[in-house]
């Protein structure tokens, strides 16, 4: 049989005759009718055999997105009228290759109960019946949709993160292979373990150890609370702000691994409030309950209360309190909600971590509410004639429609800006007030034109709780600004642009890598060949001594590549930035008090965070934390004494203290304490 271009014969292009047509479309309508979908499939591959690509085109492109179904805040807007209409919403997650449990590139969900000790069958969110129906219903009840939750809501977070850092998320590297090396963390993590029933205990937590989410699950204990049936379970998996905030704390670790070191005050306040933050922003990416809050507080977010504003309202009822378990906007008093109002000194006296994250949380929720209320006080005057007072009743569904809009893009504009300052934060002993530093430089580097004052609104709401970075001459935009080399003390010689461009051939690796593991055998080697560079470097008498200032680096101990990453940040205009962030780590034992040898000894840290400019090859930032500040090692020596006479001490001491000297090739960093939970000890508010 003769062939055309080798594929397929000759006759098989011919036309079908009209009353093979006809009769085709005939069967394919028919299968249609009676819902054979598979008859109809054939009998429409039938109607065009002429097509030569029509075997390529049967089968269908891979979807963006999965959804699947899940309870929008928690199970207990469920049970109640008035919100039982939006308890629940469907999560758009990018979709991926699973296998049962679900597994997939970033997470794999494992349902062991220690407590009864049985595994829960895992889910199959392939299967045809679960596709069809976007997941499975929500259930408290059901392990897999469990399984589902946790799973949804962690592949939300870390799409937020990737879309805002430009760059796919690593988790933290797992324990040495190297016995003699306990600092080698050249093991690849691919999946963050999900545990939904880890726990029978109301408590949820990241572990560092075992790179793993575990959730727990407890009853409701007697007459504790008037919202849950006594002697019920309340699932901490099914918790949208407890799986968010979870989830968090492993994307922050991977990125940052010494901000679990607690040198000061700010350190652990800083991961529990970054992770309350990001669960809070999600709130407004359901459109479905940001309209109907929209509605109930009449625009006015700031002033009434809502459940945007609120954390795990389950659990926090169901564990004695009167609200959610935190709540950025206000609290109840005395059987009513109230609002906020800042005190200025306040923040200086807070002690416990999540008391002192509250700080950072409002203040970055008080920024987002003046943007927002900035963005639509034109329509506010549209609706009210010019007067900006609503009358008073429900205000107009197209009004609500467009409040939640400018809502929504106003809460993913401040999770992105906060979310990309990271990458301008120091390697470690991080402050609320650098962090605002971060949040500014970062935000102007990628939008100069701040034409709805977006940087002065978070300045402003720093300012009035009383949060103020050091060393800083004034609360202007300019002043905040990390300074360019241009503009420091220090000056880095023209040799250590040479660094940047022996990192460029990687930069154009990067380009074409999609695999997490090869971008993570990448950092290494970025990482290793910029470990030799300076260390060479730094031998020489005059551009060696000059840069290893400039860097906040003492040549006399050693110091290692602690990061290295590549970022492709888009600009409003469309532009494109490849942006080199590099980590540099100097560690030394020294003791906590000179004149007491007893008080033993204690970890201070230094380096710097390089952020760099790939076209033009150069150094934009160099934010330091100086291994010879005198000022930084008192207020760390002071911390560490408060935090040795501290009850919480004895349960902290493996986070607080830190591990010891680096090696010399930029290994890793695992702490001391290698038994070490921080987070499983802070979330039982201990």
């Amino acid at each position: 049989m003769a062939k055309a271009n080798g594929h397929r014969p000759v006759e098989s292009w011919a036309q079908p005759s009209p009353a093979a047509a006809k009769a085709a479309r005939n069967g394919a309508e028919r299968a249609a009718a009676i819902g054979g979908a598979a008859a109809a499939a054939a009998a429409g591959a039938q109607s065009s055999p002429g097509d030569p690509d029509a075997s390529e085109r049967s089968v269908p492109p891979q979807p963006p997105f999965r959804s699947l179904r899940g309870f929008a805040f928690d199970p207990s807007l469920s049970t109640a009228l008035d919100t039982v209409g939006i308890s629940t919403v469907l999560f758009n997650v990018p979709w991926e290759k699973l296998t049962p449990g679900p597994a997939g590139e970033y997470l794999q969900v494992v349902d062991f109960d220690p407590a009864s000790g049985c595994y829960y069958e895992p889910v199959d969110l392939n299967h045809e019946h679960v596709l069809a129906q976007d997941g499975l219903s929500p259930s408290e009840g059901t392990p897999q949709f469990h399984q589902q939750m946790v799973y949804a809501v962690a592949m939300l977070t870390i799409h937020n993160f990737e879309h805002a850092l430009g760059r796919r998320v690593l988790w933290r590297p797992g324990p040495s292979p190297d016995s003699s090396n306990p600092r080698d963390d050249s093991k690849f993590v691919g999946h963050l373990r999900i545990y939904p029933h880890a726990l029978r205990e109301p408590n949820a937590y990241y572990s560092p150890q075992k790179i793993a989410l575990l959730f727990g699950y407890f009853a409701v204990e007697g007459d504790r609370c008037c919202d849950h049936l006594p002697g019920s379970q309340v699932f901490t998996c099914l918790s949208h702000d407890i799986i968010a905030h979870e989830t968090t704390h492993a994307l922050l670790d991977g990125m940052h691994r010494r901000f679990l070191v607690a040198s000061n005050p700010d350190v652990r306040a800083f991961h529990e409030a970054f992770a309350d933050m990001v669960a809070l922003f999600q709130h407004f990416t359901f459109p479905e309950i940001l309209r109907h809050q929209i509605a109930t507080t009449r625009g006015e977010i700031r002033s009434q209360q809502s459940l945007l504003g609120a954390l795990a309202t389950q659990f926090g009822r169901a564990t004695g309190k009167r609200g959610a378990l935190r709540d950025a906007i206000g609290t109840i008093k005395d059987g009513k909600w109230v609002p906020h109002k800042p005190v200025p000194g306040e923040y200086e006296t807070a002690k416990s971590p999540h008391e002192r994250g509250a700080f950072l949380v409002a203040a970055v929720f008080d920024a987002f509410l003046s943007i927002y209320e900035r963005r639509v006080a034109d329509l506010l005057r549209l609706a009210t004639r010019g007067t900006g007072i609503l009358e008073a009743g429900a205000i107009h569904p197209d009004l609500v429609n467009r409040l939640a809009d400018e809502a929504a893009k106003s809460a993913q504009h401040v999770l992105n800006m906060c979310v990309r300052a990271l990458d301008y934060c120091p390697p470690t002993d991080i402050t609320f007030g650098e962090f605002l530093q971060a949040v500014i430089t970062a935000d102007y580097d990628l939008v100069r034109d701040d034409d709805l004052n977006y940087r002065v609104a978070f300045i402003d709401a720093f300012r009035r709780r009383g949060i103020f970075p050091r060393e800083v001459r004034t609360l202007s935009v300019e002043s905040l600004l990390w300074r360019g080399p241009e503009n420091s003390d220090k000056r880095p010689s023209t040799k250590l642009q040479e660094a940047l461009e022996l990192l460029r051939p990687f930069a154009a690796r990067y380009m074409y890598t999609v695999d997490r593991e090869e971008i993570f055998k990448l950092q290494r080697d970025m990482r290793l060949a910029l470990h030799r560079w300076l260390q060479k470097h730094f031998r020489h008498p005059q551009f060696g001594k000059q840069d290893a200032e400039f860097l906040g680096i003492d040549r006399a101990l050693p110091f290692e590549v602690h990061t290295a990453r590549l970022a492709l940040r888009t600009a409003p205009d469309g532009g494109v930035e490849p942006q080199l962030i590099v980590g540099l780590l100097q560690r030394s034992e020294i003791p906590v008090d000179e004149k007491d040898p007893a008080a033993g000894t204690m970890t201070f840290e230094g380096g710097c965070t390089i952020i760099g400019e790939l076209r033009s090859r150069d150094i934009c930032y160099c934010v330091r934390k100086r291994m010879g500040s005198e000022p930084r090692l008192q207020r760390q020596r002071e911390f560490k004494a408060t935090e040795r006479d501290a009850p919480r001490a004895m349960y902290l001491s493996g986070l607080a203290h830190g591990g010891k000297g680096a090696g010399g090739n930029g290994a890793g960093d695992v702490d001391e304490d290698e038994g070490a939970e921080p987070f499983a000890i802070m979330h039982r508010g201990l």
